[in-house]
């Protein structure tokens, strides 16, 4: 009876201590994080402000880099304040991805569970996910010009094959013995995958759409230094032309900031929807 009865404590010692042992390891990851950026933060100061060790073409100093955050924050600058260039790249950014995850992750479901359909698409995909999103800016642009439905456009292109192929991934890791005790009730193919598969599947999905989010940021800003009047690559290409470098580490800045706050906020929800999943050291 001993043995019975310990059995359970221990156990629930050890779902107890994980959230704990979590909790640990957040609180150390901000302390270190903190501490690096502290440290860098120290280093630029010292080499542009006291020691003067590079030009300010080259590097500027975090107070000019301040004073134009607060300049372009207020005053605009290549047709638009800073918060009016953020959310001109957001909702780009947002109508591309939020496309890709409403096609990629069907698709990648049906991909993995229909081999007929497999057969006939995958091999074309697997060709054009190859091609670099800023490859399809010329194409973009002759297709619907020089506008926001272009950049949308490239942003989908690069979320889109991750989110494809996270999705079929999760579907093919889905354990057999679950799909065959849902046939053995009599389910159908549609039903298994919408009742059974898909739960299962939808923490790789979400991964894919984690991934997806970060390339469609990185290649909407590539096509904004191509193709666009407004937006943080935009600014930052003005600021080149205006031979300004603290408006070009702004935008750097920002583009930085946005990516992780969104990441930040996803890695949230994936905890919050998929705690039972195994989870990986990168997340």
């Amino acid at each position: 009876m001993t043995v019975v009865n310990d059995l359970p404590a221990t156990v629930t010692n050890a779902v107890v201590d994980r959230p704990r042992r979590a909790a640990r390891f957040d609180t150390g990851a901000i302390v270190w994080t903190t501490g690096t950026l502290v440290g860098l933060m120290i280093l630029w100061i010292v080499a542009t402000d006291v020691l003067q060790l590079v030009p300010e073409r080259v590097l500027p100093s975090p107070s000019a880099v301040a004073g134009k955050f607060v300049q372009v924050l207020v005053e605009p600058f290549a047709g638009a304040t800073l918060g009016g260039h953020v959310l001109a790249s957001l909702g780009r950014w947002l109508s591309g991805v939020l496309i890709a995850i409403v096609v990629g992750v069907p698709l990648g479901f049906i991909l993995a569970w229909i081999p007929v359909v497999r057969a006939i698409v995958a091999p074309v995909f697997e060709l054009l996910r190859y091609i670099p999103p800023f490859a399809w800016i010329p194409i973009a642009v002759l297709w619907m010009g020089a506008n926001t439905s272009a950049q949308a456009l490239v942003v989908f292109i690069a979320a889109f094959p991750a989110i494809v192929i996270n999705s079929r991934l999760g579907v093919t890791q889905v354990d057999p013995l679950l799909v065959k005790a849902a046939r053995t009730t009599g389910a159908g193919s549609a039903r298994i995958l919408a009742s059974v598969v898909g739960p299962v599947a939808a923490a790789s999905a979400f991964t894919g759409v984690r991934i997806g989010f970060g390339n469609g940021w990185m290649a909407l800003v590539g096509a904004e230094l191509i193709v666009g009047k407004q937006g943080l690559g935009n600014l930052i290409l003005q600021g080149q032309a205006n031979l300004s470098t603290p408006i070009i580490i702004v935008g750097m800045i920002c583009i930085a900031v946005v990516a992780t706050v969104f990441d930040i906020i996803l890695q949230r929800i994936q905890r919050l929807l998929f705690s039972w999943a195994p989870k990986n050291k990168g997340n």
